[in-house]
């Protein structure tokens, strides 16, 4: 790469920089032009979140703290007795303190489901604490929930309930009748504080009530190697979170009695129904070796037959236990093979597999929070389908686990029957008197140790059940701190932040939105046609304005126009007059206004100069000059007047002539296409300086078309927030096409609060300045946005 390669890289990369930032400060410039708006709307969001910090309530965070025997870490349990034992894990407990049957005795318990407010000047305070009265329900209709009672304490004994039409006054204690149930209001203490001020029940519906506790209270254990879990509740009431807090705590205890007393119930039940059998069959057996013994006068047994004895005895007592564990498996496949099995819990005494105990005991929990939910649910609800589920699946898992423990079992006892069958050999082998006794005393001692086994057992599930006392122990009760701190510094930002966004975002839509050419931005990047001047807009503009008002700003801006289409045409050196042709992509968008001003500061320059009007279907430069529409270009392309007689002056400026359209014929386009047409054109520009057509919008019709073979240089006039953008398309393809050769843009009607050009106040003020001073400054009403 050569340096002057390099040069013009360099180059390139500078140039589009710098109009990239020329782009980015012009948008800048174009959303400070609403800078009212934005300090409006920047005032508007600062104050809502100066009244937002002041009208919320501050969040307390209410903790507490105890710990739960977890069986886990529990090395000193005896194995025998530790399934009597309510088995506990960190983990199992904390769903249980999360769950929402807990959740739903607390509500109700504390009847949160009511909301007690009081009316303030700025915003309303919830007085939970310290309400004056307490709602009771006695009897709920079905639309109960959702209503609000708004109530005026009158005195200490009366108070009056208000209405939108009407007031009624009644006691307290006195049963009311409503839509919605029957209740009545109980005084507190706090009464006397609230004479003469209004207070607002909200009835709320209880679930709602309970899923918004539930959201905002959270368990979790500290550490894995402690036990000790941390409640923590956001409240904005701290005395409310306290007594949830608290309210979770008592009923967390009471539950774990409760099933523990559930438990100890059906074991108990089991060892009573087993003892009566085994009572019943121990006394005949007694009675037996009584009568044996008596009938054949032994009064003892030799040592022999003694050992084998005492050898059958050990293994009967095996074989017991045994059988014992067998018929707690029989007991639990039945519960858990049966349909309607809720209501008593299987026992698991003897058992000590830890898989199917975890599971039994989560069974059991279950079917403890689906009996409290039948207390006062409708069982069809669909609140019981996920804990049904669960308990299907529990039993479903507990099935196939006792399956395997079953045979197991069946495996032992077999072993301890064959063990039994060689002490009875070895019994046969003894005289028959002694075997026979031997054979009676060994049901004997079967059944004293199975009862005597029962029976222990039964003791230490009482002696067990007979403690109240709950496994686990508060550390830290309910407790709260300071509130939360609210961030201000965030609220305001963001409100600053949606100032702006706000207005720019209605800038932005209005502009994306807006199909109409409002920017000569757009003009320039859509199409390769160049701007050669703006105009701004006046609202009455006639011919001899310019002429009378040389100093305002649009009179400048005709004469910046003269110059810039003198500048395009010096490259045509021939001496004879120059054409210029006016047109349009529709009507309305100042075309003849523009080509009447044009023509009289061509000739106010002292150049000669003749408007043509070639527009027949919608002429007005005759009428805006105050001539008539007669003999003119119609009458001479028609072969009734001669081209010297349709020039006329303008009256205006020495100059200046006009050349109107004469009518309206049939068939213009035809017209144009006669060779007289050519004729004219080149008489006119041996005669003039100047020539200027005024064609109609060539997108409507085909005469500029026609006409721009004859002209030096084209101008196509598109209005501010008149022309629609699409039309730039149609630009542009005459453009590419060259139907239009030597093509200039001119941009009419930029209104003088427009900044995309150079149409600004200050440049208005410079061309006429204010003699009124700060004083008409004053009355001028800014431009906002719509």
């Amino acid at each position: 790469m050569n340096n002057n390669t390099k040069t013009s890289y360099f180059s390139n990369q500078e140039y589009v920089e710098s109009d990239n930032l020329e782009s980015l400060r012009d948008k800048i410039s174009n959303y400070l032009l609403y800078w009212p708006f934005f300090l409006l709307s920047i005032s508007i969001c600062l104050g809502v979140a100066y009244l937002y910090l002041k009208s919320i309530d501050p969040v307390y965070i209410v903790e507490a703290e105890f710990s739960i025997n977890d069986e886990k870490n529990d090395q000193k349990t005896d194995e025998k007795n530790y399934f009597f034992k309510d088995s506990k894990n960190v983990n199992d407990e904390i769903e249980i303190l999360k769950s929402r049957t807990l959740m739903k005795n607390i509500v109700y318990n504390l009847q949160l489901w009511t909301q007690y407010i009081k009316k303030g000047e700025l915003k309303s305070s919830d007085i939970y604490s310290t309400t004056p009265v307490r709602f009771n329900l006695i009897k709920k209709s079905d639309d109960f929930w959702g209503h609000s009672i708004e109530i005026l304490i009158k005195n200490e004994n009366d108070f009056i309930i208000k209405q939108p039409h009407s007031t009624s006054t009644f006691s307290y204690g006195d049963l009311l009748n409503s839509s919605f149930g029957n209740w009545k209001l109980e005084v507190t203490p706090y009464l006397k504080n609230f004479i003469g001020q209004t207070i607002r029940i909200n009835l709320y519906n209880p679930e709602t009530v309970i899923d918004n506790c539930l959201d905002s209270f959270n368990a979790f254990q500290l550490t894995e190697q402690t036990s000790v879990v941390k409640l923590i509740l956001h409240e904005h009431v701290p005395e409310r979170g306290e007594d949830i807090i608290n309210g979770i705590i008592k009923a967390y205890n009471q539950a774990s009695i409760d099933y523990k007393n559930k438990v100890t119930a059906s074991t108990l039940n089991f060892l009573d129904e087993r003892l009566v059998d085994i009572s019943g069959e121990l006394n005949a057996v007694e009675k037996n070796v009584e009568g044996y013994k008596s009938s054949r006068g032994i009064t003892d047994i030799s040592s022999n037959s003694k050992f084998y004895l005492d050898n059958v005895k050990d293994n009967d007592s095996h074989l017991n236990e045994v059988n014992v564990q067998l018929q707690v498996i029989d007991q639990i496949q039945r519960y858990v093979t049966s349909p309607k099995s809720s209501g008593g819990a299987p026992a698991t005494i003897g058992i000590s597999d830890p898989g199917l105990i975890s599971l039994i005991d989560q069974l059991n929990k279950l079917e403890l929070q689906r009996d409290k939910l039948l207390s006062n649910t409708p069982e069809k609800n669909p609140i019981f389908a996920p804990i049904n589920r669960q308990i299907k699946s529990t039993k479903a898992a507990i099935y196939e686990n006792i399956k395997g423990i079953k045979r197991t079992f069946i495996a032992t006892r077999n072993q301890l029957n064959k063990y039994g069958s060689r002490f009875e050999s070895s019994i046969k082998k003894l005289p028959g008197q002694e075997r026979e006794y031997i054979s009676i005393k060994r049901q004997q001692n079967i059944k004293e140790d199975l009862y005597i086994y029962l029976l222990q057992k039964r003791e230490e599930i009482a002696l067990n059940s007979a403690s109240k006392l709950v496994r686990s122990r508060v550390i830290d009760p309910a407790h709260y701190g300071a509130p939360e701190s609210i961030n201000s510094s965030f609220a305001y930002a963001l409100a600053f932040i949606l100032g702006i966004i706000i207005p720019g975002g209605s800038i932005f839509a209005k502009e994306s939105l807006n199909n109409k050419i409002n920017k000569v931005q757009q003009i320039e990047d859509a199409v390769f046609v160049p701007v050669l001047c703006e105009l701004s807009y006046q609202k009455y503009m006639t011919p001899n304005k310019i002429l009378n008002s040389p100093g305002t700003m649009i009179s400048e801006q005709f004469r910046i126009l003269r110059t810039n289409l003198q500048s395009v045409n010096s490259n045509n050196n021939s001496r004879r007059g120059k054409v210029t042709l006016l047109t349009s992509g529709m009507s309305g968008e100042g075309k003849s206004t523009i080509t009447s001003n044009l023509g009289i500061v061509m000739s106010a320059a002292g150049r000669k100069t003749i408007i043509v009007d070639v527009d027949f279907r919608k002429s007005v430069i005759a009428k805006s000059f105050n001539l008539k529409n007669e003999s003119g270009l119609c009458d001479y392309l028609n072969g009734k007047e001669f081209k010297e007689n349709i020039v006329k002056p303008s009256l205006i400026h020495p100059d200046l002539f006009i050349i109107s359209s004469g009518g309206r014929p049939d068939n213009p386009s035809e017209l144009l296409e006669k060779n007289e047409m050519e004729e004219l054109i080149d008489w006119l520009r041996i005669h003039f300086d100047e020539v200027i057509l005024d064609t109609p919008p060539i997108k409507l019709v085909a005469d500029a078309m026609i006409l721009a073979k004859f002209s030096d240089v084209n101008l196509y006039v598109i209005r501010y927030g008149f022309t629609y953008k699409s039309e730039l398309k149609y630009l542009n393809q005459l453009h590419k096409e060259q139907k239009l050769k030597n093509l200039n843009v001119i941009f009419n009607g930029v209104s003088s609060s427009n900044r995309y050009g150079y149409s600004k106040d200050y440049a208005c003020q410079y061309y006429t300045p204010d003699k009124a001073g700060f004083w008409s400054f004053l009355k001028k009403k800014p431009n906002i946005l719509f």
